[in-house]
């Protein structure tokens, strides 16, 4: 009986689903997301090379050291929560907590 009334739902539960997904796509702030993702098209290569140049020319004039503690905290934060989702992808990767499962032949 249980089976009959889950056969039976599916077809709503799927419209619905569809209906949802095709309004969170063609929602803007998802479609920026998604363009803010995509790797740079060779139309703004020009603009992503000078962008990695006035990188080089900052830390070369050590022009980064002139921020300020606000501004650094905001940075050390946004590190932190780098490095944090990176050990968390690790951990997931590993699928264990504690390193790699090695078998031994």
């Amino acid at each position: 009986m249980a089976a009959a009334a889950i056969v039976k739902a599916l077809p709503g539960a799927f419209s619905k689903v569809r209906s949802t997904m095709t309004t969170l796509i063609r929602d803007p702030q998802v479609q920026t997301g998604l363009r803010e993702l995509a790797p740079p098209t060779p139309s703004e290569l020009p603009s992503a090379i000078a962008s990695i140049v006035k990188t080089v020319e900052s830390i070369q004039t050590k022009r980064f050291l002139n921020v300020t503690v606000g501004q650094a905290a905001r940075n050390a934060l946004v590190s932190a929560e780098v490095v944090c989702w990176f050990f968390v992808g690790e951990i997931i990767g590993r699928r264990s907590l504690v390193g790699y499962k090695v078998s031994s032949k």
